[in-house]
């Protein structure tokens, strides 16, 4: 594939069902400044079957070698990173940033590619994943395949202690299988391993936690089997107070930790295995573990010749709860509170964080910078007419949690603050490609994709293509039963520092 380029002087017909024409149900809400970004940069819409929903998301990644060992369903395929940077004339030689790295597939597809690759995370889990992933080069293939026939046949002594619990996640085991996982977990520091074998063991069993537990992930929290003690305490409670009980997911039977464990190393072994008879071309690879909005200004300017990255989408999905076995497993304890707090707006419950913009910028000489930042933001009409939109659908009883308000300000606020970092940090012609979904509250559709757009080219970058997915999602049940189903684009959006 050719480079991206823009389309002068060429008349583009957008087709009638890329846009969305009516922003506000019923229009109650003003919604010009939303119609304006789609007669300004409607233009850029263009649906395509060479990216969908398998594509962008974990799906085409559960079975893939190395990227399949851990399930992280809001991540997105090591095709799709293929295909961007090919399309983006990136090889060898050039550096690649993920400011949002989730669980590294940007930074492993560079790895296996020969290409240089940063990349930012806040979380643990995604920290672990990346430490294990990264070293499938560097195993000792005969002692993994030692510790693989250890797990067929031996069988653990008790640990004493216990599985390192969040008050979100008690109960989300039946009693031997928690035992099962403390005691697997102590037994692999008895045995004289190298530390790099101890890791990938380590990855191998948080990777199991959902399978054998009484949770199932499932978007914004943890849905539970009906036989955990947590569901039966809730429903006795709903029972007393005169409720129906809710009904709960089951799971069935649950696999053991031992044949869990056996069949993820398994699959670890033979990965490890095949890749090691063709390593890759020579390459560096960083994982900055910390919070996007302090980090990317630490980052070399001029320095990226592409960004392909995912951010949270405005959904309020809690990424705290939705791995909340994983985070406990690795001994966060009330550390997650202030993770749920640095990660990028997109919940309920997060904070206002531009306090701490303005002195973090202060701290490092660049107040005049974020003075920059902050009058991109306040100048957008789109964003000032979605923040109002919604405090009228508020004031009307339609938004059933006051803190969307603050969130979705604080999203695109946040965002315009990685969007400048990032034009500082891309080198001249780079593209940035950004996978995001738009999204729909108290009746009021809010144009990710296009805002981000334009937020975009305010701080610097040239709009380049919209890439729609020819699959479409639903808003909410909940927004459909009040305000009627309405298809939401989730889109590909592309820039190039000029």
């Amino acid at each position: 594939m050719g480079q991206l380029s823009l389309l002068d002087d060429v008349l583009v017909v957008v087709p009638p069902d890329l846009l969305v024409g009516a922003f506000s149900h019923e229009g109650v809400c003003p919604q010009d400044a939303r119609l304006s970004l789609e007669a300004r940069y409607g233009w850029l819409l263009e649906e395509t079957d060479r990216f969908n929903r398998q594509l962008v998301s974990f799906q085409a990644s559960k079975t893939e070698m190395l990227h399949g060992w851990i399930s992280y369903r809001e991540g997105f395929s090591a095709e799709l990173v293929e295909r961007l940077l090919n399309e983006f004339g990136v090889a060898a030689g050039d550096a690649i940033l993920d400011p949002f790295a989730g669980s590294c597939t940007t930074l492993l597809t560079a790895k296996m590619l020969g290409i240089d690759a940063v990349g930012v995370e806040l979380l643990p889990n995604s920290h672990l994943a990346w430490e294990a992933k990264s070293r499938a080069f560097a195993y000792d293939l005969d002692e993994l395949t030692r510790v693989r026939d250890l797990l067929r046949t031996v069988v653990p002594p008790p640990a004493e202690a216990p599985f390192p619990h969040l008050t979100i996640t008690e109960s989300a085991f039946p009693a031997v299988t928690e035992c099962d996982l403390m005691a697997y977990t102590h037994w692999i520091e008895t045995l004289p391993l190298s530390d790099n074998t101890k890791l990938l063991y380590r990855l191998a069993l948080m990777s199991i936690l959902e399978k054998v537990s009484y949770t199932r992930k499932d978007g914004q929290y943890l849905r539970w089997d009906s036989r955990a003690l947590k569901a039966s305490q809730r429903n006795a409670e709903r029972v007393r107070r005169g409720l129906e009980p809710v009904r709960g997911i089951d799971k069935g039977r649950l696999p053991t930790v031992q044949e869990s464990l056996t069949e993820a190393f398994d699959k670890m072994v033979e990965d490890v295995a095949r890749l090691q008879r063709q390593p890759p071309p020579p390459s560096q690879q960083t994982l900055v573990k910390g919070n996007v909005l302090t980090a990317l200004p630490t980052l070399a300017a001029d320095e990226f010749a592409a960004v392909i990255t995912s951010p949270p989408y405005a959904n309020r999905y809690d990424y705290t709860r939705t791995y909340a076995l994983e985070l406990a497993y690795l001994g966060v304890g009330d550390e997650i509170f202030r993770l749920r707090q640095t990660l990028l707006s997109c919940t309920v419950e997060n904070r206002s964080k531009a306090e701490e913009l303005h002195e973090f910028y202060a701290s490092i000489g660049q107040q005049s910078r974020w003075q920059d930042i902050v009058r991109v933001i306040q100048g957008n009409a789109a964003l000032r007419e979605i923040n109002e939109a919604l405090a009228l659908r508020n004031r009307r009883g339609d938004v059933n949690n006051a803190g969307v308000l603050t969130m979705i300000d604080q999203y695109f606020t946040e965002l315009t603050f990685v969007y400048a970092e990032l034009f500082r940090a891309c080198r001249r012609g780079a593209h940035v490609a950004f996978v995001n979904d738009n999204v729909r509250y108290a009746g009021e559709i809010i144009p990710v994709d296009l805002l981000s757009t334009e937020l975009a080219e305010a701080v610097g970058f040239e709009p380049v293509r919209v890439y729609v997915l020819p699959q479409r999602k639903g808003n909410s049940s909940q927004q459909m039963g009040k305000f009627g189903r309405v298809e939401i684009r989730k889109s590909i959006t592309v820039w190039r520092k000029p």
